[in-house]
């Protein structure tokens, strides 16, 4: 061994180094590596459909809310309206009360009609 002032520092392994060897081909290891890619692919698919699922709930569900405010809207319009004026005319209160009627219905209907009514689309398979 050198002694520590030396500045070269010396090899002490005997000959080349040797190369790693290559394992051999395994078919149950490639298996399980295509079993792992297959599933991998599978995934990857599945959260685009998961995610495509998800945009389309959200838009519907914003519908759903925009249909219903708007029905909740003219029900109370027409509420504060038929209970704080009083007309003379007959035809004025009926259509006012019919109204408020028809609004208060469709109010009750627009649930019904986005969520039970309306059928669960399979995904558009690509």
């Amino acid at each position: 061994m050198p002694p520590p002032q030396a500045s070269v520092v010396q090899n002490f392994a005997p000959g080349p180094l040797l190369e790693p060897i290559a394992p051999a081909s395994n078919p149950q290891a490639d298996f399980f590596a295509t079993l792992a890619r297959t599933r991998e692919i599978a995934m990857l698919a599945q959260t685009r459909e998961t995610a495509w699922s998800n945009q389309r709930q959200k838009m519907k569900f914003r519908r759903f809310i925009v249909c219903e405010s708007a029905a909740l809207g003219a029900l109370l319009a027409l509420a504060i309206i038929g209970l704080s004026f009083h007309p003379t005319n007959a035809a004025v209160v009926w259509i006012i009360n019919i109204s408020a009627i028809a609004s208060a219905v469709t109010a009750a209907l627009i649930p019904i009609i986005f969520y039970a009514l309306t059928p669960a689309l399979p995904e558009i398979e690509r």
